[in-house]
């Protein structure tokens, strides 16, 4: 997979994601979300997965990262849109019940 292969957007707030994370996209995609946590973390930080097509575990780390980073700093990060493949493997490593229980 190639650094193509992915997008990271950040607005206020929202950290969007699409395309495929893998191995190749742990290192940006924790560091997107630690700058969103610092800058933007207020009122929470929304991770939107609705366009990402595949998700491993490199990059599901990057998030449960993420969460630690985000509630060390008191702020809540969420995850929304998750669909398909992408939905299940969260689901069923426990990652969305842990992002939904804050």
């Amino acid at each position: 997979m190639t650094d193509a292969d992915y997008q990271l957007t950040r607005e206020a707030g929202v950290v969007r994601l699409s395309g495929e994370f893998d191995i190749n996209a742990r290192e940006e995609l924790q560091a997107v979300l630690a700058r969103a946590i610092e800058e933007d973390g207020a009122g929470g930080i929304v991770v939107d997965l609705d366009r990402v097509t595949f998700l491993d575990s490199e990059a599901m780390s990057a998030l449960i990262d993420g969460y630690l980073t985000g509630r060390a700093a008191g702020v809540k990060l969420s995850i929304v849109n998750a669909h398909g493949l992408v939905h299940r493997v969260l689901d069923v490593s426990g990652v969305l019940e842990m992002f939904e229980n804050g």
